[in-house]
């Protein structure tokens, strides 16, 4: 089964749950779903991508992400560790993320394990947009195919672009394009956030997550109240 299908799975199955609220006390709950949710690698149909009258249906917030241009798989957060959201499915597949920032995947293939972020980075600790600084250092860490750790450190720099109308499964959100270059002598990578301009909170994103693993798009349907 590919990523991008056993995330979408849990989604579908959340939609006849009949639960009614949401936070952490919750997550045990929507965990416990996920794992009778999954179809098996060898007969899973494909998943077709839920409309917004569904989604709605879901009582807990909701992320979408993708790659690559693929289909959207949406996906509920499982664990709430001080503010790092763990969305993740029964096969233990899935994402850590920190405000906007992906933080860490988890059994997609030469995962990223961490990031450190300085509590002055605006993408992990939202700040309005005339707040942002100029830069910011990331350290990112990877575990190799041979289980070896290691860490590539980036410079990364913000530039605003434009102001945007983006569409998010069905709904229109105006926001703020900015682009993010991150350098170090080895290489060059960009990451583009799609912000509200008076909170910071970004309600999408292009990020990228490892020499492996490229970027992800990653969309917010429902933000989490926890």
């Amino acid at each position: 089964m590919s990523a991008g299908r056993a995330l979408a799975a849990l989604a579908a199955a959340l939609l006849g749950a009949g639960c009614s609220s949401e936070g952490p006390q919750d997550l045990d709950r929507i965990a416990a779903l996920a794992k009778q949710s999954l179809l098996p690698a060898e007969t899973a149909a494909p998943v077709r991508e839920l409309t917004r009258a569904e989604l709605d249906r879901i009582p807990y917030a909701t992320i979408a992400l993708s790659f690559g241009g693929g289909p959207r798989s949406f996906i509920v957060p499982l664990a709430d560790n001080g503010g790092y959201l763990t969305y993740q499915d029964a096969n233990r597949r899935g994402l850590v993320m920190l405000g906007g920032a992906v933080t860490g995947t988890l059994a997609l293939g030469g995962d990223l394990r961490r990031v450190r972020h300085d509590r002055s980075d605006p993408v992990a600790y939202p700040q309005p947009l005339a707040a942002w600084p100029r830069r910011v250092f990331r350290d990112y860490q990877f575990t190799a195919r041979d289980g070896a750790d290691y860490r590539i450190t980036l410079d990364c720099a913000f530039q605003t672009v434009a102001a945007e109308t983006v569409e998010i499964v069905e709904i229109a959100f105006d926001l703020v394009r900015v682009s993010e270059t991150c350098t170090n002598a080895a290489r060059q990578v960009t990451n583009t956030y799609w912000i509200e301009a008076e909170t910071g909170f970004a309600w999408k994103s292009v990020q990228w997550l490892g020499p492996h693993l490229g970027r992800a798009t990653i969309e917010i349907i429902r933000p989490y109240g926890g």
